[in-house]
């Protein structure tokens, strides 16, 4: 096995431990056939680890200045936020048994997520994860989403942990160049993105689930 002497851990949200990211794509899907845009829903994964700010120019890209891209993204945000509060948000099998594993070991954990404040702010406080935290970086505090580096390099930074130190737990390709970018050993723990031999070149290890990913630092804080 491959070391790595870990200081800190950094971890992606919607599809890392949220499983949000099946819910989203099937918001942008009905949300886009009701304005006559169902091409939109059908790239959703071409946005998937972008922000706001990324995604629209993203959208003027693919679908041209007259998409009303403020609209649509306004009433997906909606429509995903009311079905949650409804129903709760949907955890990812294993996470509070990661995060408190590295909590019990003294290692500091930080998020990286393109959503913005508020919405990560509200979900973590849905959920009871936020005193696992002690950073969380969100898309609105970065000039550039994923796969640009800045996300990680500032939740490092908050850290206070050298990126080659911090592993970070990513699901889709703008996540894993954008960690890779930053210097960070990358984990990959496949959501709706599946592996490609570009990606798996990128990566310290994959891991089917979160609970495998436990048990390789298990190992590797050993």
């Amino acid at each position: 096995m491959m070391s790595l002497e870990i200081h800190g851990v950094v971890f992606d949200v919607d599809g890392v431990l949220f499983d949000t990211e099946r819910l989203t794509q099937q918001t942008w899907n009905t949300v886009s056939r009701k304005m006559g845009w169902p091409q939109v829903g059908e790239a959703y994964l071409e946005f998937v680890g972008r922000n706001r700010t990324d995604i629209f120019r993203k959208m003027v890209e693919l679908f041209g200045v007259e998409f009303p891209k403020e609209v649509f993204m306004k009433v997906c945000s909606a429509y995903s936020q009311a079905r949650m509060e409804r129903y709760g948000v949907p955890i990812k099998p294993g996470v509070r048994e990661l995060l408190a594993f590295l909590k019990e070991r003294g290692i500091p954990t930080a998020l990286a997520t393109s959503t913005g404040r508020p919405r990560t702010e509200r979900r973590l406080e849905m959920t009871g994860l936020a005193p696992y935290f002690s950073a969380v970086i969100t898309g609105d505090q970065v000039v550039h989403s994923k796969p640009d580096p800045e996300i990680y390099l500032l939740a490092c930074q908050a850290l206070g942990t050298a990126p080659a130190h911090t592993p970070a737990i990513e699901d889709s390709r703008n996540g894993i160049l954008s960690a890779h970018s930053a210097g960070m050993p990358v984990i990959m723990v496949p959501d709706m993105i599946p592996p490609t031999p570009e990606l798996e070149a990128l990566l310290f290890r994959r891991c089917a689930h979160l609970g495998e990913v436990q048990q390789l630092f298990a190992q590797l804080l050993a």
